[in-house]
């Protein structure tokens, strides 16, 4: 899907959603896993796997987080693409910390140190790492699941 500004969103693209009309509120994440006119009024609509920020956790324990961090989730839901703030870009923590890294050289014109193990040109997610121009507020990183029904963080999948 392309906006008239020229942004594109695709599936698998992690977006941020308007939460409310008020804007102290922080926008909403979710991953976009179909896109589709919707047949009786054509409006664009999307599929979504929603991300949960800290904050949004109803857990019994406090949790330990650090700083951009949000938890996956298996909340399915469907929305306009209307409620589309920006494109925003969920990564694994390795790709988050070598994310942080090229920013942090950027203002010092530093070299790019040879990575001990570098991302191959059939990194499969390779198109969806941001580049390190993109605003940090438009970058976190995932690496736990967060079970809403039960209100509760599952172990790591992986």
């Amino acid at each position: 899907m392309k906006h008239v500004e020229g942004d594109v969103i695709c599936e698998r693209d992690c977006v941020y959603l308007r939460s409310s009309i008020r804007r102290t509120n922080m926008p909403f994440v979710a991953k976009v896993t179909a896109l589709w006119g919707n047949p009786e009024d054509g409006e664009m609509t999307m599929s979504l796997l929603w991300y949960y920020r800290p904050e949004q956790t109803e857990t019994e324990k406090k949790i330990p987080c650090q700083p951009n961090e949000i938890f996956a989730s298996k909340h399915r839901d469907t929305n306009s693409v209307a409620c589309i703030e920006d494109k925003c870009y969920v990564l694994t923590y390795s790709e988050f910390c070598r994310f942080k890294k090229r920013c942090l050289m950027l203002p010092n014109d530093t070299k790019s140190t040879i990575s001990l193990v570098p991302l191959g040109q059939d990194y499969l997610r390779q198109t969806r790492l941001p580049s390190s121009h993109i605003a940090s507020e438009l970058v976190m990183f995932c690496h736990r699941v967060y079970d809403y029904r039960q209100k509760r963080m599952l172990k790591n999948p992986l």
